[in-house]
């Protein structure tokens, strides 16, 4: 079953169209969300999940002092989907493949570096 298109994005990569899903847990003890991701090929296909990410919630942290930078709170683009399919696609995700779900961990260093 293909990922939703009322709550998900499209994208298209190397002439194929995908859909992507980003949403967030409820936070962690450390005031950290888990960043969901999940990809799909439109025209159907195995999913891939993405695991390992974190952001933060910048207006939940407004009132601690320190300074605050762009790396404690990533936003998952359109680029980053591109990436994450390519390194899913070396480690063996074959999107067009029907099946259970592929799953990849990737930390926030990897995929959120200038």
């Amino acid at each position: 079953m293909a990922l939703n298109r009322k709550n998900s994005r499209r994208i298209m990569i190397e002439e194929e169209a995908f859909r992507y899903k980003v949403s967030t847990t409820r936070p962690d003890e450390d005031g950290k969300f888990q960043l969901n991701v999940t990809i799909q090929r439109d025209a159907g296909g195995s999913r891939l999940e993405v695991r390992g990410l974190f952001t933060r919630n910048f207006w939940l942290d407004i009132s601690e002092p320190g300074v605050k930078t762009s790396k404690d709170y990533p936003v998952i683009t359109p680029r980053h989907i591109r990436t994450i399919i390519d390194e899913a696609k070396a480690a063996g995700w074959q999107p067009q493949k029907t099946g259970p779900g592929f799953v990849i961990e990737l930390e926030n260093e990897s995929l959120f570096s200038p």
